[in-house]
C-alpha cells in the first residue's frame, strides 16, 4: 500500500510539473524595483498580558538570481541600524523582527535596497501569544498588511481620517495615527493640514533626521467624529503612512488595526502647484 501511494504522489508531481512552467521563462522582473520603504512596524511584547505584536517582512524576488537586500531600520529615539538579508530567486521569503536587530517595545521603520528588482511587503500580526512568540500558543486575532512605499515625495495625502469615540451611542473607538519617515540628514518641517466640510486645520510636524515618528491624531482632530481629509507638506522628501485601530470601549483589548500607505504627488505634479 504505501509503495502504491508514493508511486501514485510521484505520477502526480510529474504530472504537476509539465503543467508548470519554469520562472525564468516567464518574464516578470519589474525593472527600477530596488528601493523601498516600509514604515509602519512595530514590535511588543508583553509577558504579564500575554499580548505580542511581530511584523514579517516578504520579499518576491521574481528573477533568477539572489537579491541581496541591505536594510536600514529607521527609529524614534535613536540612530539607525543596518543589516543584510538574502531573497531566495524565483518565490517569496518571508522574516520577522525576531531574528532582527531590534528591541521589544519599539516602533520602526525599515528602507530596502535591493540588488534585484522585487516587490516588498509587511505583514503584522497581533494576538494572546505575540504570534508565535515565547508566549503559550493562542490563535491569532488578526492582522494587516501594505505593500512598500517606492519612492520618497514633498506631498502626501490621505482621504479616509476620521477619529471615533462617542461612548454614549457606541461600544467600540477607532484611533489613528499619522507615520512619517524622514531619512535625511536634515530635519524635515511638516505642514499637516486637516481638511473638514467646513475648516482647514493644520499642524506643524518635525522629524528628526534619520528618525521615524508617529503621530497620534486624538487629540488633533475636532471632536465630533467627522471625516477628514489630509494633506502632508514638507520640505525635504518624506514617506506618509496612516493607521487605524478599532479597540473595545474602556478596554485596551484590539478588535482590528489596518496600516496603508499615503498617496504621493510625482516631482512634476509637485512643481504644478502653489504651497
Amino acid at each position: 500500500m504505501q509503495a502504491k501511494r508514493t508511486v501514485v504522489l510521484a505520477l502526480m508531481l510529474v504530472a504537476a510539473l509539465f503543467g508548470c512552467e519554469r520562472y525564468e521563462r516567464l518574464g516578470v522582473v519589474p525593472p527600477g524595483l530596488q528601493t523601498h520603504y516600509l514604515i509602519d512596524l512595530e514590535y511588543l511584547l508583553d509577558h504579564d498580558a500575554g499580548f505580542g505584536t511581530v511584523s514579517h517582512l516578504i520579499v518576491f524576488n521574481p528573477g533568477a538570481r539572489v537579491a541581496q537586500l541591505d536594510i536600514t531600520a529607521y527609529f524614534e529615539d535613536r540612530e539607525p541600524t543596518t543589516f543584510r538579508l538574502s531573497a531566495r530567486p524565483g518565490t517569496s521569503t518571508v522574516w520577522d523582527h525576531r531574528k532582527w536587530p531590534i528591541d521589544p517595545g519599539t516602533r520602526f521603520a525599515l528602507k530596502v535596497v535591493s540588488s534585484e528588482p522585487v516587490i516588498a511587503q509587511v505583514t503584522m500580526g497581533w494576538n494572546n501569544a505575540a504570534n508565535g512568540g515565547p508566549l503559550p500558543p493562542r490563535p491569532r486575532e488578526a492582522a494587516t498588511s501594505y505593500l512598500s512605499i517606492r519612492d520618497l515625495a514633498t506631498r502626501w495625502y490621505v482621504a479616509d481620517g476620521v477619529v471615533i469615540n462617542a461612548p454614549r451611542a457606541l461600544w467600540f473607538r477607532e484611533s489613528e495615527w499619522a507615520i512619517v519617515l524622514n531619512p535625511d540628514d536634515r530635519p524635515a518641517h511638516v505642514d499637516m493640514s486637516l481638511f473638514y466640510r467646513w475648516l482647514t486645520r493644520s499642524h506643524p510636524i518635525e522629524v528628526p533626521p534619520r528618525r521615524v515618528r508617529a503621530v497620534p491624531m486624538n487629540d488633533l482632530v475636532v471632536r465630533a467624529n467627522l471625516h477628514y481629509g489630509v494633506r502632508f507638506a514638507s520640505d525635504v522628501p518624506v514617506a506618509v503612512q496612516w493607521r487605524r485601530t478599532v479597540n473595545w470601549y474602556d478596554s485596551p483589548e484590539l478588535m482590528a488595526y489596518w496600516s496603508i500607505p499615503a498617496m504621493s504627488l510625482t516631482p512634476a505634479d509637485d512643481a504644478r502647484i502653489t504651497p
